[in-house]
C-alpha cells in the first residue's frame, strides 16, 4: 500500500544482477557514502560550536542525568522519569561520557557524543530517504538539516537534554522508508524503540503506520515505535507533568508565534533582528513570506508523487505538533505574540521549541526541492534549484553563531580544576563539591570529591 520507488530502480537492480562486480560496488558505496557524509556532518557540527559552548555543561545534563546516575546508578537512572517522560538515550549518553572520560573532561565529552549522534541522525536520514525522495541533492540537504539549522546552537545542539528533538526528527523517516528484509526491519525497529523511549511526541507520527502496512518487514519498525510510545504514555500517566499555572495563550498567539519563530527562525538565528524588523515595519515582514511558503507547499502537494506527499505532510505536521503542543503545555506571557507591543517585539526571546520546529520547516522546503526537480517543466525545475540555493544560503549565512545560551560558561573544566582545592573537599574528602552549570545560578551539579581528586571517570 502506497509503496513507491524511483522509476528506474527496477532497471538498476537488473543491471546489478547481471554484473556482480557492479553489485559489490553498489553495496560498498551504500556504506561508504553515508559514513563519509556522517563524518562531514559531525565536523560541521563541531565547528559550529565555540570553545566556550563545547566546554559548558547544560542544565539537565548535569543537575538531573548525572546527579541521578550518582544517586541511582546507571541502570537505576536509565528508565527513571523526569518531567513526566523517559529520556533513555540522553541518560545512556551521559552514562557513557561519565565512564569514558575523567570528570574534568565530562562536559566536552557530552558535546562530542551529542554532535556524533546528531550527525548519525543526518546520515540515517540520507539512507532512509533512498526510496522516498528522488534527488540526491535533496537527500543530502535533508541530512544536513539537524546539524545546520540556524537556531540549533542557541540551545538544542550538543547537549543531551535536547537530543530528543533529533530522534523525533528521525521517526517519520523510519516509518516512511521502504523495508525489504527482516534484518533491516529489526534494526530499524530497535532504533524506533530508542526514539520512542526518548521522546513522547513520536506518537504524532503513528498515522504513518498505514503507509505500506501490508509489508510484514515493516512490522518490527511499527512494533518498536508502539512499544516506545506506549512506555512514554504509561510513564506520563503515572508521573504527570505539573499543570500550567498561567492561562493558555490564544490561538492567534500560537499561529503568529509559529510564523515568527519556527518559520522565521528557519532563515535566521537572530530573533532580536527579526523582532526589530517587525517592530519597525509590522508583522507583514514575516506573514508575506509565510503566505508565499504556503503557496509553494500547495504546489508541492499538487505536483508531488506518492511518498513525496507523505514526507511533505509529515514535515508540516511535525513542525505544527512541536510548536503548538509545546506552547499549549507551557503557556507563557512571552509567547503572547498577537498581543506584543513595540517594546516586546524588540525584546523577543528564542525558545527551544522554535529550533526543533524549524527543523521540519526547513525539511519541508527540501522536500519541495525534490518535488520540483523531478518535474519535466523547466520553470518548475528552476524553482527547485532556487529553493535549494535558498536552503544552502540559510545554512551558510547562519553557520557561525556566538550568542548561544552557553556562550558565557561557566566552563566546566575550570570549575572542576578549582574544586580540587575547594575548602569543602579539603575539609571532607568523602563529601561533595558543587559545580555551576548553564543556563543560570540555580543550576548546579553535586560531584563526589573522590572523583574530582582522583580525576577518574565514573
Amino acid at each position: 500500500m502506497l509503496e513507491t520507488s524511483p522509476p528506474d530502480q527496477g532497471a538498476a537492480t537488473d543491471l546489478r544482477a547481471a554484473d556482480p562486480g557492479s553489485g559489490r560496488r553498489h553495496r560498498l558505496m551504500s556504506v561508504v557514502v553515508p559514513v563519509l557524509l556522517g563524518a562531514v556532518i559531525a565536523a560541521l557540527g563541531w565547528l559550529r560550536l565555540t570553545p566556550e559552548v563545547r566546554n559548558t555543561l547544560w542544565a539537565e545534563d548535569g543537575k538531573v542525568f548525572l546527579e541521578e546516575q550518582y544517586d541511582r546508578g546507571v541502570l537505576g537512572a536509565l528508565f527513571h522519569d523526569y518531567a513526566g517522560y523517559l529520556h533513555v538515550v540522553p541518560r545512556a549518553l551521559v552514562a557513557v561520557a561519565s565512564h569514558v572520560a575523567s570528570v574534568d573532561r565530562f562536559a566536552v565529552t557530552v558535546s562530542i557524543l551529542c554532535v556524533l549522534v546528531t550527525a548519525a541522525v543526518g546520515a540515517a536520514v540520507y539512507v532512509l530517504t533512498a526510496g522516498v525522495l528522488r534527488s540526491v541533492v535533496a537527500r543530502v540537504l535533508l541530512a544536513l538539516v539537524p546539524t545546520l539549522l540556524p537556531l540549533g546552537p542557541m540551545e538544542i545542539q550538543a547537549n543531551a537534554a535536547n537530543l530528543h528533538w533529533f530522534l523525533m526528527f528521525l521517526m517519520p523517516f523510519l516509518l516512511l522508508t521502504p523495508v525489504k528484509s527482516w534484518t533491516k526491519g529489526i534494526v530499524l525497529g530497535v532504533v524506533a524503540l530508542l526514539c520512542g523511549l526518548t521522546e513522547i511526541q513520536v506518537v504524532a507520527f503513528f498515522p504513518l503506520f498505514f503507509v505500506g502496512i501490508r509489508n510484514r518487514h515493516r512490522w518490527p519498525v511499527i512494533a518498536g515505535a508502539v512499544l516506545g510510545g506506549a512506555a512514554q504514555v504509561v510513564t506520563t500517566l503515572m508521573h504527570p507533568r505539573a499543570p500550567a499555572t498561567v492561562p493558555h495563550d490564544s490561538v492567534a498567539d500560537m499561529v503568529l508565534g509559529y510564523i515568527v519563530q519556527p518559520f522565521g527562525g528557519s532563515w535566521t538565528w537572530s530573533m532580536p533582528t527579526l523582532g526589530r524588523l517587525i517592530a519597525e515595519h509590522g508583522v507583514v515582514v514575516v506573514v508575506a513570506p509565510f503566505v508565499v511558503a504556503v503557496l509553494l507547499v500547495a504546489a508541492g502537494f499538487w505536483l508531488g508523487m506518492g511518498k513525496q506527499r507523505w514526507t511533505l505532510a509529515s514535515m508540516l505536521w511535525g513542525s505544527a505538533a512541536v510548536w503548538f503542543g509545546a506552547v499549549w503545555l507551557n503557556p507563557n506571557e512571552m509567547l503572547a505574540f498577537a498581543h506584543f507591543d513595540h517594546a516586546q517585539w524588540l525584546g523577543i526571546w528564542t525558545f527551544r521549541y522554535s529550533a526543533s520546529g524549524s527543523m521540519y520547516v526547513i525539511a519541508g522546503f527540501v522536500v519541495l526541492v525534490d518535488v520540483f526537480l523531478a518535474r519535466p517543466a523547466l520553470v518548475v525545475r528552476v524553482l527547485g534549484v532556487v529553493l535549494a540555493l535558498v536552503v544552502v544560503w540559510a545554512f551558510v549565512a547562519n553557520f557561525a553563531m556566538d550568542k548561544a545560551n552557553r556562550q558565557n560558561g561557566p566552563i566546566w573544566e575550570q570549575q572542576v580544576d578549582s574544586s580540587q582545592t575547594d575548602a569543602a573537599c579539603e575539609a571532607a574528602p568523602s563529601g561533595n563539591a558543587t559545580i555551576q552549570i548553564a543556563p543560570g545560578p540555580q543550576w548546579a551539579v553535586t560531584v563526589p570529591c573522590a572523583l574530582i581528586d582522583g580525576g577518574a571517570a565514573r
